[in-house]
This record gives structure tokens, C-alpha cells and sequence, in this order.
């Protein structure tokens, strides 16, 4: 087991990608389907909504880890572990953590982007600062928009983009894993089927040591933290970076420990609910240029 975690984190740090067959047996991924199918079942209404506005982007339901407790299983897999070990180092932390997505038919073609996008300040090529593993729920095909890769991208130069040409499909059967380094460019195909659905479950990475010395958000009191000027509010986290680094279901740390303040401990399974989120990436997809301050 530990021989393969290596070969795929060789796989990964030199084609910036890989695929591991069935990683997750039939039955485990029935156990994905029927635990998420709550948070699933919300996504077509979403998409129907967004299509009569013009969007036809997928859904994209964020900190699944706080609303559901299906995606434990998948999180504990030991070889998922050990591969996200051989990549980023066994003190390894969720990045953006868990997310669902679901593109159905008709679902249009995502934008090319990065996921470790939100360190733009750091010089390109560079050692892996975020994987995912993105589970498929479904079949991956190159008709129903199977993630699509530029191959080697991880090694290029910030200046260079992609071409349309040298993307590749990454297709696989359900229960695969593709793992990625968030340097490489990548986006979800169209779904251009009349009738597919493809579910996946994303488990997003980043680096243990990406994160300050002391945790302020367990050794500060929130009561406290709500009684504090903004600035100090800011110093200890409570608002999201220039990249949106820290942000809750989209929300911004302090407004969201304000509805916690409000409605209680626990009301995490609820905020972002309203509207599942439609994003660009699994975790950041926003260009690289560095953000003009404001």
C-alpha cells in the first residue's frame, strides 16, 4: 500500500495529476451517494434556478463536513491518507475541505483556473501547497464534462496559460480517485449529455505548516472576539484575506461567528444553505494577478 502511495505521488509531482481505478469499492460508493443524497437532492432545484437566469454553471455545496457526516468515510480512506502524506507531509490540513459538486445536463464548461491561486505572491514552479482528490459519485466521462487537465502544468512559468489543446480528460469509471496538484490548470468540461448527472465529492489539502502558531479561534473566547474592534477581530483571523482565504460558505469569518453568536452552536449545517454556491473551482479559481488593495 505504501509503495503505491508513492508511485501516485510520483505520478502527481511530475505530470502534475493522477488517476487511481476503483479506489473506492462499489459498495462504499452507494454508502456516498445515499449519505450526501440530502445535500444532493438540492442541487437540481439550484441548477433549474440559476439556468432561467442565464447560468448554467454547477452546483457547488461547500463544508460538507459540517452538514453531513457521509463524507467521513471517504476522508479516512488510510490510502487516501497515505497518498496525501507522500505529497504534502503527514501534518497535512483540509484547505477547502470538503465540497460536493454536481453538473448536470447542459451544465456549460468551467473556466480554466488554479487552486492554489490564492498564493500568488509566491514564485512559480514551486513544491505542492494544495492537492485534491476528487471522488467520482458517477462515471467521469469527456460527455458529461469529466475535469479536464493541462498535463505538466505544475512545472510551467506564472506567464504561461494553457491552450485548448493541451487539456486532457479525466475520465474514469465510479469509485476512482483523481488526485491533483493545485498548480496545475484544470476546469470541468461541458456536460453535453441529454441525461447524465455526475456527482463528485471533492477532499481539498493544503500544507500543515500554512497556518499561524497559535490557534486564536480555540484560545480566544467568541464572545470575546465579538466585543473587539475590528482590528484586533482582524489580527486573530476573523476576516478573509485579499484571495478570500478564510471565508465561510462564503461568508466572512466575523459575519458568520455573528450568526453562530445568534442562532447557536450547531447552526453551521444551515448557513450556506440557502443558495448552494456556484463557483468557478473546487477550492479558489480566481485568476493569478495579485488583488489591488482596496
Amino acid at each position: 500500500m505504501l509503495a503505491c502511495a508513492a508511485e501516485v505521488a510520483r505520478a502527481v509531482h511530475r505530470r502534475g495529476y493522477c488517476v487511481v481505478p476503483h479506489l473506492f469499492p462499489q459498495d462504499r460508493v452507494d454508502r456516498l451517494r445515499t449519505g450526501l443524497a440530502p445535500l444532493l437532492s438540492r442541487s437540481q432545484s439550484e441548477f433549474t434556478r440559476l439556468a432561467s437566469g442565464g447560468r448554467r454553471s454547477a452546483v457547488h455545496i461547500h463544508n460538507v463536513i459540517a452538514k453531513s457526516r457521509a463524507a467521513d468515510e471517504a476522508a479516512l480512506d488510510p490510502m487516501l491518507r497515505m497518498i496525501m502524506t507522500a505529497l504534502l507531509g503527514a501534518d497535512f490540513v483540509f484547505h477547502a475541505g470538503a465540497i460536493v459538486t454536481v453538473h448536470s445536463p447542459g451544465c456549460s464548461a468551467q473556466q480554466a483556473h488554479r487552486d492554489d491561486a490564492s498564493f500568488y505572491s509566491l514564485p512559480r514552479p514551486r513544491m505542492p501547497l494544495v492537492i485534491t482528490a476528487a471522488v467520482a459519485l458517477d462515471a467521469f466521462t469527456a460527455e458529461n464534462g469529466a475535469t479536464r487537465i493541462a498535463p505538466e502544468s505544475c512545472w510551467w512559468e506564472r506567464s504561461r496559460d494553457a491552450r485548448d489543446d493541451e487539456y486532457v480528460a479525466a475520465t474514469m469509471p465510479a469509485g476512482s480517485v483523481l488526485f491533483w496538484d493545485g498548480a496545475v490548470f484544470h476546469g470541468a468540461g461541458a456536460n453535453v449529455t441529454p441525461d447524465q448527472t455526475r456527482r463528485t465529492l471533492f477532499l481539498n489539502y493544503t500544507r500543515g505548516w500554512l497556518r499561524p502558531q497559535l490557534n486564536h479561534f480555540l484560545a480566544v473566547p467568541r464572545a470575546q472576539v465579538l466585543t473587539m474592534p475590528a482590528a484586533l477581530q482582524k489580527d486573530l483571523g476573523y476576516t478573509a484575506s485579499l484571495r478570500s482565504l478564510g471565508e465561510c460558505d462564503g461568508l466572512s469569518p466575523i459575519e458568520y461567528l455573528r450568526e453562530i453568536a445568534r442562532c447557536g452552536d450547531g447552526v453551521q449545517e444551515q448557513l450556506g444553505q440557502a443558495e448552494a454556491r456556484v463557483g468557478s473551482g473546487s477550492a479558489d479559481g480566481r485568476a493569478e494577478t495579485p488583488p489591488r488593495q482596496r
